[in-house]
């Protein structure tokens, strides 16, 4: 499974990450500084590239693995 890199609003990152709004805005302000100002009230695909490098895969693209 993966991720279509696109520009994101925050609510739709916080539901890739599977958290929520507030607690997905948290930890954007931590790496803000990384990140740079959004365009309007979207990220850019290279913000979104840099929220996925440093906060990991968004968790509904972790495969599960088969025993």
């Amino acid at each position: 499974m993966s991720v279509e890199v696109k520009p994101y609003t925050n609510k739709e990152l916080s539901g890739l990450f599977n958290t929520g709004e507030r607690t997905f805005r948290r930890e954007i302000a931590k790496i803000k500084h990384h990140l740079g100002e959004r365009n309007g009230h979207r990220w850019s695909v290279k913000q979104v590239e840099k929220i996925m490098e440093i906060l990991g895969r968004p968790y509904q693209v972790i495969e599960e693995e088969t025993y």
